[in-house]
């Protein structure tokens, strides 16, 4: 019984993982898509563009720090919070 729930289990998870990378293997290879006109761009606009991803990804890297920085306090309060009632039965 056991065997079989596992077996449903590992075939799901094996039929999700893989559906993704087909989609995208077949979207990858669709002949019809066309790529959009990309427009030349002179040296500035380039620096321009560069800088304004340098400054989204340094602040997107602080957000994320701070998030992380915030997780962990909240974290290490509920651990604290928790009472410590580790009960262990020794069957023999």
């Amino acid at each position: 019984m056991i065997l079989g729930i596992a077996t449903v289990v590992v075939l799901v998870l094996v039929a999700v993982a893989l559906l993704p990378t087909k989609k995208r293997d077949r979207d990858g290879n669709n002949l019809n898509f066309t790529q959009p006109f990309v427009r030349p761009t002179n040296f500035r606009q380039q620096q321009l563009n560069e800088e304004a991803e340098a400054i989204a990804d340094e602040y997107q890297r602080r957000a994320d720090d701070a998030w992380r920085e915030e997780l962990g306090e909240k974290a290490a309060t509920l651990l604290k919070s928790k009472p410590a009632t580790t009960s262990r039965s020794s069957k023999s």
